[in-house]
């Protein structure tokens, strides 16, 4: 059983090296770690290869991550393929206790596990990857991950996937078209109609810093656009024939609406968020909090306490993803 860790990498000079510490760490060496320099102007990537022999640096102009992915699971010769982005790190177990699961089910073209959202403190980079308590790493058990859980509830991380090379082939990758979203596009097509299993296991950390992806405030709700795209797409019934919930996935457009409306409520961009609102009270009429939210956005000095108390308090982000 054969693997090949696809790495996209743009100026990720800061972390990348940490990513790649925790492929050759792992249990199960990888067969091979292709790293995609997508146009990085920090640091020479080729000096990757001297870190070890399974190493393969390919340079490509800046066009993406979706772009970068591709170009590394096409150059993949294992039969499975592996992401890592390159600020993540993966832990120990990870890679042995999926590959143990494809092994034992062959008819699974894909497995992700969990992963943990880490951030950074705003004193600087924190080096020290957190302690996970050891048992999270060990469970090897697994639920099917289908197409409905992703269009109405599940949250899954790219640095988690493990796929069989010839299904990423048959769906031909990830769609570079999109700037944002994409992962979770390809997960939505993956689903559909192939059988996909999630394992019960912390397996991935995922760095949170000033520079990620998501860290950025988009003014398009690109979450809500692939959920919204993907079902006039594919439609509300997968190949197995299992029909998705109407209201779940209300509910769940709802609620991202919401959070991005609430992202932008504190950022001080009332357009946004009165759009975001709005959507939300539509999806949910009754539901107390999108009509509080869109009432408040409506009303300047409400809006304006509301946003004083929300910036004083203190709150720590963490969280599980799957």
């Amino acid at each position: 059983m054969t693997v090949s860790v696809v790495i996209p990498a743009y100026n990720a000079g800061d972390f990348i090296e940490d990513a790649i510490a925790s492929v050759l760490h792992q249990e199960a060496a990888a067969d091979e770690i292709i790293v995609v320099n997508d146009g990085s102007t920090d640091r020479d990537y080729k000096d990757l290869e001297r870190l070890h022999g399974t190493i393969r640096v390919i340079d490509q102009p800046n066009r993406g991550v979706s772009a970068a992915r591709n170009l590394g699971c096409e150059a993949a010769t294992g039969r499975y393929i592996a992401i890592l982005d390159a600020d993540d790190v993966w832990l120990p177990g990870k890679l042995r206790a999926q590959l143990a699961h494809l092994a034992r089910h062959a008819d699974v073209d894909a497995v992700f596990c969990r992963g943990l959202l880490w951030i950074f403190s705003a004193a600087g980079p924190q080096r020290r990857i957190p302690d996970i308590p050891r048992d999270s790493t060990e469970s090897l058990s697994a639920t099917p991950l289908c197409y409905s859980d992703l269009l109405c509830s599940t949250a899954v991380a790219p640095s988690t996937l493990v796929v069989k090379r010839s299904v990423w082939k048959d769906l031909h990758g990830f769609d570079e078209r999109l700037r944002y979203g994409e992962d979770h596009e390809f997960y939505l097509r993956l689903s559909y109609g192939h059988k996909v299993d999630v394992l019960d296991m912390v397996g991935m950390l995922y760095r949170r810093h000033p520079a990620s992806a998501t860290a950025a405030i988009q003014s398009e709700n690109h979450l809500a656009d692939v959920l919204s795209t993907t079902v006039r797409t594919l439609g509300t019934r997968d190949k197995f024939g299992q029909e998705i919930d109407r209201a779940r996935l209300s509910k769940r457009l709802a609620r991202i609406h919401l959070e991005h409306g609430y992202t932008h409520f504190l950022s001080g961009n009332f357009r946004v968020a009165r759009r975001e609102y709005a959507l939300a009270a539509r999806m949910r009429p009754l539901s107390p909090r999108a009509v509080g939210y869109l009432a408040v956005v409506h009303i300047p000095w409400l809006r304006g306490m509301v946003r004083r108390l929300r910036q004083s308090a203190q709150f720590h982000e963490s969280g599980e993803i799957v």
